[in-house]
């Protein structure tokens, strides 16, 4: 479940409340396939190539991402990734909800 999303730059940022992914990273290819990187709680990270973008919204917006990965995205090709900074990830998080709250209250 999501439960943060940013969209900058063409890259679509999204946090989950999930077993076992924590975050990913589509970038978005105008008029192309999708590029998407998935870290898992452990640091783990993978890029997925040329994605279909309805592929990755059924990831991005499923209650459960670890299905929604199984079913939609591992039959893409990937290359696993040096490991992932957990706690650089959870401060870009919680700097973007503490800016959003900031946004919020001059509303």
């Amino acid at each position: 479940m999501v439960i943060f999303n940013k969209y900058e730059n063409n890259i679509d940022k999204t946090w989950y409340q999930s077993s076992n992914v924590v975050y990913s990273e589509c970038e978005d290819k105008i008029n192309d396939y999708k590029e998407l990187k998935v870290v898992f709680k452990n640091g783990s990270t993978y890029v997925y190539h040329k994605l279909d973008v309805k592929d990755y919204l059924m990831f991005r917006n499923a209650s459960s991402q670890g299905k929604a990965l199984n079913e939609y995205i591992k039959k893409y090709e990937y290359e696993k990734c040096e490991n992932s900074d957990l706690t650089e990830i959870n401060n870009e998080l919680l700097s973007l909800i503490e800016e959003y709250n900031e946004k919020s209250k001059l509303e």
